[in-house]
Formats: structure tokens, C-alpha cells, sequence
């Protein structure tokens, strides 16, 4: 493709036509074009406030006119101490949508203060805004309230009391995408110009003049300036602007970041050796929309696991059925997918599906019948393809028994593992207790079998690329994840402070990241040994650039989750690969191992700021954050506006959580507040309630709240009369204070006894699991359990075994338990055969092996066996090969 020769003339077009599309797609229908409509704009300042305070607030509720607000302009007509105004804005029911803190010590006061929001909203609800003080007094303006003129402005309190007549003085500034007919004009226009454009180039590039060029180059001179243009961009985002952060080692780490992604990009552009995979491969269409279908699988895996209710589980879970059913049917040949049987088949299924579902669907009274209706044209399709399937099985074994004689082609039969596979799904089949997503498993997994077997194995150079095929549907679903999170994903520094990627809980995360870490590592172990003759580290990185890249940040990512279990099972898995791939050489052994650690080391520790960078500065431009119900409350950080928030992940603060949860140390004492002007270099408070100063000693001793200034001695009288006339009063703090009675305890405290102290050591580093293991152990029979989680000590019932092993010995029978850790310690055996047999012929072949490696360590600590559990369907695809030998003849 790189080396494919055009004329200048017809690249210079296309250039121009390039352009001129992305920019008609960014008017329609992606509508990046905004404009602002601001509402209340005319309403003038009628009187002014109370005292805004700590302890006093005002409160003005407003109709949403349009989906987005992009700020509100607050008139303040005073600020009398301190620096911050506090914003709050709650949704309709109440909950908390939007928090920060807007410095005023820097706007022009009297006057309008922009409040930067940046929010979704919901046209025609009724939303708050609650101001009031941040260690600060300040006064706003008010304006007669006229609901004729304004009906979207509704009742406003002062301090909980409503007040009559009067609104906020604020200017609500909403985003919209630009008018139609200025979008209309837009795409006239740059028709327009593209047009006028390609004319001149058939001057310019007339004649003689239109010399050919290589289809690289062109790419080099059109993509070198944009990719320069955004490393710049960014460098002077960071520095000097400061936007994301003032301090000077985030300044410098992110920088650095920015600066190894623009390398990458302009190597990406500017590299010549294209060889990554198999070219057959990716410049197939068929294999990646195999791949493409992998990856949407693994998405609505993704989709499920998030999902809070049964509707919504249910529906990922078809969608991902669907997704896997299609990739079973682009196993079967286009020759035979043609026949006249199966265009039967397909037209009588579609308008008997289309009946079906037509009699069945919900009325649009009843309660979610929209999701209902959903699951139910869903199933529809379902029932279609497998029934396409089984057709297409069915005749393929009629064949199979007719051909049994022939000498024709390569012959193929089943391992010793793919009967224990079989055992397996035969035993959760029986045994399921009301679990149907085992049944669903098996068959998907039996399916598979054959197609892989009929239509795959068979085939040499299928059978070469079905591992390709494999990590690069699963490596393509992680990048896209990856970009999602880039646009969406704020990187929040507490809550839990560990990167959830694109789930809503950081254990699915580090499930998830450590089969991508599996893929990524297997894919670049084979190139290191591919290239293993190379001696230069920079000729060998021009043949594996994108697997170093690729490995580096999934490992970044998985480094961002900071969990025990996923590190545990990614070491284990790099001590396989190493000891497995280093074992292939007669000499150099040590050298070659040395080579394989230093080449992933240094893709983790080139690519960890650039992933680190990415993921915190992006989504805080990009500004739609997409966040889970039940993830930690972190209103801060929703809408935009606030890029520089501290609220955002920062280098000190994941080094102060990585040797925490990691190390288990405490070696930095993080604590860099949102409200930074409050506080002194020493991280002392410069302001008491209400704005008083505080002295040295109070600040000392953060003596910070309104009774405690009014208590202490060094509090000036002034100040005192001063809190006393914004709060003290109403607080009745005027009054004397009848000093506490304090009785002096003494801890008594008994030393227990070592192994208790040991027992509860291990308990604790456990999380609990031991007790939940005991649990599961006690309770364990033959034929398993209908509900999924043991009773503990406690009398509570464990949500699952957080073991895999137990769980599936606990829901299907110690036998089917049995079955299934027979099957992981087969699988590791005959992944390393397989490899040491086909490692020169297949460049996926240490990917059963590796897999089943890190899914044996991850089930120790975590539920990862499930249909829907995207460690599952890539250990399960992972497999196949492993189920299928060739017949000697």
C-alpha cells in the first residue's frame, strides 16, 4: 500500500476531497460546530444580597431549554473576604450533579463571574444551583423576577428561605450545534472550495508536471505537519498555559508524555517496513470483519458486567450472542453460504422472525417496553443464526460421512482435551441448577469446536492464522476501549483512585486488562523471537514497533488498575512466556532472555507517561464525562470546564496509591486541596468560616470553624463581631459557653496472641477470602447449588466465591469442579506442546498456552468463569487449536 505509485495530480486531489469530507462529516452528522445561545441575558441587577457565606446560601432553580449548558455568569457585586465562591448544582431529583470551587480573587468585581459547567442536561427538567461561601463572604445581585418574560427562571431562596419577586442575576449560557442553515452554508461552502480547488491542481499538476509519487510519501507530506501541529498544541497546553497542572513535576512528566506519542505518531507516518501480522491477514476483509466481530463480543462482555439489572443484562448477553454466532457463521465457505438452500432458509426466517416478533412485541404502555422489545427482536435474530448454523453443520457432517473413504485432503480428529472440554460442558449442562448461560456456553463452545474444525484446521493457512485471527479481535476491542476512554473516561485521583477503564469497578478491570496483557505479550514475544538474529535494538524496532507499542500500553493500563491479582497473574505469565520462548535456543539462553525483559521493560517505561498522559489530559478536554451509578461519587469532576482540577489523577498522587495498595507503605503524605488559595505553602489554612484570617497558631491548628474563632483568644474583637453578625447570632454562639466535662480514659488493651495476629494478617491482606474459601469448602456437595453464593460465618450470603475453582465446584458438583481444573492444567501442558510443535509455522502458537496461564492464576482470587466474562471467550476462542490434531495417514 506504502509503496503503491500515483500521479500528483490525482493524490493532490484526493488530499483535497480528504479534507473536505472530514469537514462536511464534522458539521453532519457528528455536529462539532457549536454555538452559543445565552438566556436571561437582559435581566438587570435590581438589588443585591445578603452576605453569601459558609454558613448562608442561595438557591435559584431553573427550567434546562437545551440538552447542554455550557456556563452561567453570576453577577457579584461584592467580595468581601476570602477567595472562593462554592457552586453546587443538583439534578431533578436531587442529587448531586456538579461541584467546584471558582476563584474570584482574580475576576473584575462588581461584575459577572463565568461559572465554567459544561453539562448534560435534560430539556424541560428543573435543576439547582446552590452558591455559598468556600472560607469566604461575598454578595450577588438579584433581579425582579417576571415569569412572563422569564418562565424558565423559577423560585430562589435565601439561607433555606424563599424569597418572593426576586431571581439570581445570572446569565444561563447554553451549547448548541449551529443552525441549519448555517451548517447548509458550511457544507455549500467547503464543496465550494474543494471544487475550485481540484481545478487548480489540474493547472498546477498539468502536462509534465504531473510526475508520479508514492502513495507513503503523500501520506508523509500531509501527516508530519498535523502530527507536529498537535504535539505542539498540547506542549503549550501543559506549559506555559499551565491548563492541567501547575506543578512542575506534572508539568514535566506530561510533557515527556506528549513528547513520546508525538514520536510515535511520527514514526508511525514516516516508517517504512510495514510487517506486523500476517499481511494476508489484516488486508483481508473477511478476517477483520472476524476480528471486528471478536472485539464487538468482547464489547457487550464488557457491556454486560456493567449492567445493574436483569433487562440490561439480558440484553448485552444477546448482543454478544449475536456477535459470536455471526463470527461462527464467517467460518463457512462463501461457495457454500451461496447455496440455493440457504437463501431459502434466510428468506423464509427473516419474515417468520419478523412475524414473531410483530405478535409479541410489548405495548409502549407498559413499563420498559422499549428494553423488553429490544431482548425480544434480539432473540429473534439469535434463533435465526443458529438455526443458519445448525443447517450448515448438519449438511457439512452429511458430507463428512460421505467422504469418510476419501484419502482427499488433510484429516482431522479430536484431542484428549477437546473430549475433557466436551465432559466439562456435558456436566454443567447436567448439573446447571437454573444456570442457562452454561448451556449457552457449551454450545457456543461446541459450535466453535467444529467450525474450527470442519472449516479452520483443515486448512493450512487457516489454521496458521486462527491465533492471529484470535489476538488481534481481542487486541482491536482493547483499542477501541482504549480511544473511548480517551474521549470519556475522566482518570480521577480519589475515590478509589484506580483506573476502571471501561467498567465500573476496578476488579472486571484488571480481569479484563490481564487477557489483553497476555495477548499484547504473546504478540510481541514472537517478534522478539522473529527477530531474535537482529542485534541492533533500532533494526529490530522498525519490524516490531506496533507490538511494542501495543504491549506497552496495555501494560500501562494495567498498571493504572493498581491490583494484586492482575500483577500476580501477568508476572506468572511473563515467567511462562520467558522460560518457554528462552528454552527454543541452543545458545545464548541468558542473552536471549535478557533481551525479551529489556524489550518489554522498556515498552512499559516509554509508554507508561504517554498512556498516563493521554487518559488524564484528553477526556478533561474533551469534556463528556461517561461515568457508572454505582462508581464513587466524584461530582467534581463531572461536566468541564475545570481541566486543571486536582480532583484529576496527578503523579503524586498515583505513586502515593501505588505504594499503598502495592507496597504497602506509606511514603508520601499527599494532600493538595481543590481550593489551593485557602491554604499557605506549607498546606496550612490562610482562612477561617465566613473569610476570617486566621493567625499562625490557628492555622497551626486548623482552628477553622466559626465557634472555635469565637472561643479563641487570638481571634481580633473586630473578627469576633464580625462572625457574630454573619452567623454567630443566628447560631447562638453569643451565649456562654458551659465549659464540657472531661474524663480522662484510659485504653486498656490486651495482647493477643501471635497466631491470632498472624491469622488476622493474612485475613486482612485476603480481603476476606480465606473466610469466604472456608465457607464455600464446608458447604460443597455432588450435584452443586441453585444460588451462587454460600452462607458465611456471619449469616450473610457471599456475593460469589471470588475463586473460581470453588465456584463452579459450589454451583455445578464437585465433579463438574473437578472436570473444570482438569481442563486448565491439561490446557497449560498441551499449550506448551502445541507451541514447542508448531512455534516456526504458527505465530500465535504460545497464545493457548499463555492464556490458560494467567485465567489459572486470575481464578485463584476472582470469578472469572462465566459466559459473559470477557477472560471466558478469549480463553475459550484461545483453545481451540489445543482441540484439534492432524490424522496420521
Amino acid at each position: 500500500m506504502r509503496r503503491t505509485v500515483v500521479t500528483k495530480q490525482t493524490a493532490a486531489r484526493a488530499v483535497i476531497i480528504l479534507f473536505a469530507l472530514l469537514t462536511v462529516l464534522s458539521v453532519f452528522p457528528f455536529r462539532i460546530w457549536q454555538r452559543t445561545i445565552s438566556e436571561h441575558s437582559d435581566a438587570e441587577v435590581t438589588s443585591v444580597s445578603d452576605r453569601v457565606n459558609d454558613y448562608h446560601d442561595v438557591v435559584q432553580k431553573f427550567i434546562a431549554q437545551y440538552d447542554r449548558i455550557e456556563s452561567i455568569d453570576v453577577f457579584v457585586n461584592e467580595l468581601e473576604r476570602g477567595q472562593y465562591m462554592s457552586v453546587v448544582v443538583y439534578k431533578p431529583t436531587m442529587e448531586v450533579l456538579y461541584e467546584r470551587y471558582v476563584y474570584l480573587g482574580d475576576k473584575t468585581i462588581p461584575g459577572y463571574v463565568t461559572i465554567p459547567l459544561e453539562l448534560d442536561l435534560e430539556v424541560g427538567e428543573t435543576y439547582t444551583i446552590l452558591l455559598n461561601g468556600c472560607f469566604s463572604s461575598y454578595k450577588v445581585g438579584y433581579s425582579t423576577y417576571d415569569p412572563a418574560r422569564f418562565p424558565y427562571v423559577l423560585s430562589f431562596a435565601y439561607h433555606d428561605t424563599e424569597v418572593g419577586g426576586v431571581s439570581l442575576t445570572a446569565v444561563y449560557n447554553y451549547e448548541q450545534p449551529i443552525t441549519k442553515k448555517a451548517s447548509l452554508l458550511i457544507i455549500l461552502a467547503t464543496i465550494v472550495v474543494a471544487a475550485i480547488l481540484c481545478l487548480l491542481v489540474s493547472v498546477v499538476y498539468g502536462g509534465k508536471r504531473n510526475k508520479l509519487v508514492t502513495v507513503h510519501r503523500v501520506i508523509r507530506f500531509v501527516g508530519n505537519p498535523i502530527a507536529v501541529a498537535i504535539t505542539a498544541i498540547l506542549m503549550v497546553m501543559i506549559f506555559p498555559l499551565k491548563i492541567f497542572d501547575e506543578r512542575m513535576i506534572d508539568i514535566v512528566f506530561y510533557e515527556v508524555g506528549v513528547l513520546i506519542c508525538g514520536f510515535f505518531m511520527l514514526y508511525a507516518i514516516n516508517h517504512e517496513n510495514d510487517a506486523t501480522l500476517d499481511v494476508k491477514l489484516w488486508h483481508n476483509a473477511l478476517n477483520f470483519i472476524k476480528m471486528s466481530t471478536i472485539a464487538a463480543a468482547v464489547w457487550f462482555c464488557c457491556e454486560y458486567m456493567n449492567a445493574f439489572y436483569t433487562i440490561f443484562q439480558s440484553i448485552a448477553e444477546r448482543k454478544e450472542i449475536i456477535c459470536l454466532l455471526i463470527f461462527l457463521c464467517l467460518f463457512i465457505p462463501r461457495e457454500k453460504v451461496l447455496k440455493i438452500y440457504n437463501l431459502i432458509y434466510c428468506a423464509v426466517a427473516v419474515v417468520a422472525g419478523a412475524v414473531y416478533r410483530n405478535t409479541h412485541l410489548m405495548a409502549d404502555t407498559e413499563k420498559e417496553y422499549d428494553l423488553h422489545n429490544a431482548a425480544t427482536t434480539y432473540g429473534v435474530v439469535i434463533v435465526i443464526l443458529f438455526e443458519f448454523l445448525l443447517l450448515n453443520i448438519l449438511i457439512e457432517i452429511v458430507r463428512m460421512v460421505k467422504d469418510r473413504g476419501s484419502k482427499k485432503g488433510t484429516k482431522t480428529s479430536l484431542t484428549v482435551m477437546a473430549f475433557i472440554t466436551v465432559l466439562l460442558f456435558a456436566a454443567m449442562a447436567l448439573f446447571r441448577n437454573t444456570r442457562w448461560w452454561g448451556v449457552v456456553l457449551a454450545a457456543f463452545v461446541l459450535l466453535l469446536m467444529f467450525c474450527y474444525g470442519r472449516f479452520c484446521h483443515a486448512d493450512k493457512e487457516s489454521r496458521k492464522g486462527y491465533p492471529e485471527l484470535v489476538m488481534g479481535g481481542l487486541l482491536l476491542n482493547f483499542v477501541v476501549s482504549m480511544l473511548y476512554c480517551w474521549a470519556y473516561r475522566m482518570f480521577p485521583a480519589f475515590n478509589t483512585g484506580r483506573f476502571p477503564f471501561v467498567f465500573h469497578t476496578v476488579t472486571v478491570t484488571a480481569e479484563y486488562m490481564t487477557a489483553m496483557e497476555c495477548v499484547s505479550m504473546v504478540l510481541l514475544a514472537y517478534k522478539i523471537y522473529d527477530t531474535r538474529d537482529i542485534k541492533r535494538f533500532g533494526d529490530r524496532f522498525r519490524y516490531l514497533w506496533k507490538e511494542f507499542i501495543l504491549f506497552g500500553f496495555v501494560s500501562a493500563y494495567m498498571i493504572f488498575t493498581i491490583s494484586r491479582t492482575s500483577y500476580l497473574a501477568c508476572i506468572v505469565m511473563f515467567l511462562f512466556v520467558c522460560i518457554v520462548t528462552t528454552a527454543d535456543n541452543k545458545k545464548g539462553k541468558l542473552m536471549y532472555f535478557l533481551r525479551q525483559v529489556v524489550t518489554m521493560a522498556f515498552a512499559v517505561i516509554l509508554c507508561f507517561p504517554a498512556a498516563f498522559t493521554m487518559q488524564r489530559i484528553l477526556p478533561a478536554i474533551s469534556a463528556h464525562p461517561k461515568t457508572f451509578i454505582i462508581e464513587g461519587s466524584n461530582p467534581g469532576l463531572n461536566g468541564g470546564g475545570n481541566p486543571g482540577s486536582t480532583l484529576f489523577m496527578n503523579v503524586e498522587r498515583f505513586a502515593d496509591l501505588f505504594c499503598e495498595k502495592i507496597l504497602g507503605a506509606d511514603l508520601i503524605n499527599y494532600n493538595y486541596p481543590e481550593d489551593k488559595y485557602n491554604y499557605d505553602e506549607k498546606g496550612r489554612p490562610i482562612y477561617g468560616q465566613n473569610g476570617v484570617k486566621l493567625t499562625e497558631v490557628q492555622a497551626e491548628f486548623c482552628k477553622v470553624e466559626i465557634k472555635d474563632l469565637l472561643e479563641s483568644a487570638l481571634t481580633s474583637e473586630d473578627d469576633k463581631q464580625y462572625l457574630l453578625d454573619t452567623a454567630g447570632y443566628e447560631l447562638g454562639l453569643d451565649q456562654p459557653q458551659e465549659e464540657e466535662e472531661t474524663v480522662e480514659t484510659v485504653e486498656v488493651t490486651e495482647e493477643a496472641p501471635q497466631e491470632q495476629n498472624l491469622s488476622d494478617g493474612i485475613e486482612e491482606f485476603s480481603n476476606g477470602r480465606i473466610t469466604i474459601f472456608k465457607s464455600y469448602l464446608q458447604q460443597m456437595n455432588l450435584w452443586g447449588h441453585e444460588e451462587m453464593g454460600a452462607e458465611l460465618p456471619s449469616g450473610e450470603i457471599a456475593v460469589h466465591a471470588h475463586n473460581t475453582y470453588l465456584q463452579v465446584m459450589y454451583d455445578n458438583g464437585i465433579i463438574t469442579g473437578i472436570l473444570f481444573a482438569g481442563l486448565v492444567l491439561i490446557s497449560i501442558v498441551s499449550g506448551w506442546l502445541y507451541y514447542r510443535r508448531y512455534k516456526g509455522e504458527i505465530p500465535g502458537a504460545l497464545l493457548p498456552g499463555a492464556m490458560t496461564v494467567c485465567f489459572a492464576v486470575a481464578s485463584i482470587s476472582e470469578w472469572v468463569f462465566q459466559l459473559s466474562n470477557p477472560m471466558t471467550i478469549a480463553l475459550m476462542l484461545s483453545l481451540m487449536p489445543l482441540c484439534m490434531k492432524e490424522q496420521k495417514k
